[in-house]
């Protein structure tokens, strides 16, 4: 295991800019629950090998970096984001301890930035934007946050956040413009729905975003049910995009990413021991699963650069040996499988 280490800001920017760009699309996973392992490989999963011990991986866009969580619960220590080159070719490096929650996170458009959760395990945390290459952190807000995206122009990021931890959570979406440059000021985010049931937005192609938004809290037996709505960046143009059949110990739908073209939308339905990945419209809300829809179905993780693919996990949530991360064509087909025995897959190109 290579030894984890901090980085002088000069020392960080030569590792990162000296690397490579990828020749190929970079696959990364995890194996062994018990003892998580994260491995890399190419995006047909070819040529894979074992890059450090870790969970959680998230590729860059280019395909050079692969951001990951150490300690935490599945082993000893406080988590921290590491980030590994996934050729192996510089050792890892701490980027930020106290890394809360994995699926608060976000990588820029060109690979240089981060966003992520930190703070401690009890409480208010905060989001903050983290360069790559220096580690300079820049707060953009504090509370409990359910999903964060990048503008993918890279201009600025959305996220759901409440004020409390409650549930069901009263949670809204805020925009808030990167300040380009040391000489620009800091703007307060851009508060964009005032509901308090508005969570996990994903910033598409073309200017929408889309989210879920908590439904008939009072009247279900058992909490609210998701559906999926579209705004612009204004907070304007609100609209319902999925009306859903959910039973009373399901959720519903949750958004996962648009496809690069901006004309596809994945989203996953979840509830009491009951997972699978969806497809769906974003023009008409038409939806239906991408595999079959069982208790323990397909989980999907994004899109292939080409947007004609989901990549995913079979099996549901409950990974180990015997999942495996495949890719399966959009809006409905079989799977392809490009790693037995593997879960948490993420790719970039």
């Amino acid at each position: 295991m290579p030894r984890l280490r901090w980085l002088s800001a000069p020392a960080a920017l030569a590792l990162f800019i000296a690397l490579p760009a990828a020749a190929h699309a970079t696959l990364a996973f995890v194996r062994k629950p018990l003892h998580p392992q994260v491995w890399v490989a190419e995006d047909s999963g070819k040529h894979a090998h074992r890059l450090l011990a870790g969970s959680n991986p998230r590729v860059s866009p280019d395909g050079r970096i692969v951001a990951l969580m150490r300690g935490g619960l599945v082993s000893k220590g406080p988590p921290e984001l590491v980030l590994a080159p996934a050729d192996r070719s510089a050792p890892p490096t701490v980027l930020a301890k106290n890394w809360r929650d994995p699926y608060v996170f976000a990588w820029s458009p060109d690979s240089k930035s981060v966003a992520a959760i930190l703070g401690p395990e009890l409480g208010a945390q905060r989001l903050v934007l983290i360069d790559t290459v220096t580690g300079a952190q820049s707060v953009v807000a504090t509370g409990y946050f359910n999903g964060v995206s990048f503008d993918p122009a890279g201009g600025g990021i959305v996220y759901g956040r409440a004020g409390s931890e409650t549930y069901p959570p009263r949670s809204d979406i805020y925009r808030y413009a990167i300040p380009q440059g040391p000489s620009v000021r800091y703007v307060p985010p851009v508060r964009l729905t005032r509901d308090h049931r508005s969570i996990s937005p994903v910033w598409g192609p073309g200017g929408e975003i889309v989210f879920a938004k908590l439904l008939g809290a009072k009247q279900r037996r058992y909490g609210p049910k998701n559906e999926l709505y579209l705004t612009n960046t204004a907070g304007k143009q609100v609209r319902q995009l999925t009306h859903s059949k959910v039973s009373p110990l399901a959720v519903g739908l949750t958004p996962t990413a648009w496809s690069p073209s901006g004309n596809r939308l994945l989203a996953q339905f979840g509830g009491q021991d009951l997972t699978y990945a969806v497809a769906v419209n974003p023009q008409t809300g038409a939806q239906r699963p991408l595999v079959e829809a069982t208790e323990q179905g397909f989980v999907g993780a994004g899109f292939t650069a080409d947007g004609k693919h989901v990549l995913g996990t079979d099996g549901g949530f409950e990974w180990g040996n015997g999942t495996n991360v495949a890719t399966v064509p959009f809006p409905h087909g079989g799977p392809k499988v490009l790693a037995k025995n593997a879960f948490e897959p993420t790719i970039g190109s």
